[in-house]
């Protein structure tokens, strides 16, 4: 059973870490500066849940518990975070194609409003 759950473990701490990449390179893309921040709060918990992961494979029995509720607590965090980035980033999409929209609706001749659509 132990050998299982470790390889489970594994898997779970490989999707983690490329969840890690993904963040990173969304901060990098990042423009909007709420997006960042919100983005910035996410890849720190996301660290934090790794890094109680590898103290949990070091720690005695007697501290293991303690962890394991410092786990569940950062995890409940991440979706938390996640969810903001979520809504900050419907949020500037939405500024994005109002933009969009009032550049079309301001344009006089019907040439560029066809090029503006496409």
């Amino acid at each position: 059973m132990k050998k299982v759950t470790g390889k489970v473990d594994k898997v779970k701490s490989k999707i983690l870490k490329s969840r890690i990449v993904e963040i990173k390179k969304k901060l990098a893309a990042a423009k909007n500066p709420e997006k960042k921040k919100a983005l910035k709060a996410q890849l720190r918990i996301a660290k934090k849940i790794i890094a109680l992961k590898k103290k949990l494979a070091a720690a005695p029995k007697a501290l293991k518990a303690a962890i394991r509720a410092k786990i569940a607590k950062a995890k409940v965090a991440l979706k938390k975070a996640t969810k903001k980035v979520h809504a900050v980033t419907k949020k500037v999409d939405a500024k994005k194609i109002a933009a969009i929209k009032a550049k079309i609706a301001s344009a006089a001749f019907p040439a560029r409003k066809k090029a503006l659509k496409a």
